[in-house]
């Protein structure tokens, strides 16, 4: 894994969170606290999830990895459908490499788009390499920064009202879905 500069790292950051828009009431929502559509309703498709060949690529990374504490963190754009149906099926691809996961909404932030990992510790477990190479194999561009539970400490202690993108404390890392780029 190539070890991003403190300051790609912070412009990382900063295309995350300075460029989202905040609002008084953020913070995480969980997608099982999300309203179920309704049954006749079709969930919405990604255009950008895997296709059948990329998400065998990435299952099989995924399976490769042993680690017992292997656990994928995904976060999307509360009200964003397509990057939740991204988000959800990245994570159905962790789930069937027999990862466990975890998937929230962030409410109060409007993401830039794109998807990226923010990488808790500046050494981080070899599982989490694994994630990111299997996100890579998906065949979307992923963005990767180290070191991001110290950045994020300290920016809140600069300022609690920082809109960072909120790391579980559990978390090696967590997977940002942004809304699909425009091209």
């Amino acid at each position: 894994m190539r070890t991003p500069s403190a300051g790609s790292l912070r412009r990382l950051v900063a295309a995350l969170a300075f460029g989202a828009t905040a609002h008084a009431a953020g913070g995480i929502a969980h997608a099982a606290d999300a309203p179920k559509p309704a049954a006749a309703a079709k969930a919405p498709e990604s255009p950008r999830a895997p296709d059948v060949g990329e998400r065998a690529a990435m299952v099989e990374i995924l399976k490769g990895e042993t680690a017992p504490e292997r656990t994928a963190w995904l976060s999307y754009s509360a009200g964003n459908a397509e990057g939740k149906a991204l988000a959800e099926a990245l994570a159905a691809a962790f789930r069937e490499g027999g990862w466990k996961v975890e998937v929230s909404a962030l409410a109060g932030m409007v993401l830039k788009p794109g998807v990226s990992m923010l990488i808790a510790e500046e050494q981080p477990p070899a599982w989490s390499e694994t994630a990111l190479r299997a996100l890579q194999a998906s065949g979307i561009e992923v963005k990767s920064a180290i070191g991001y539970r110290a950045y994020f400490d300290e920016k809140k202690a600069e300022n609690p009202a920082w809109p960072g993108v909120p790391l579980a404390k559990d978390a090696a890392f967590v997977v940002v879905v942004g809304p699909e780029p425009k091209s």
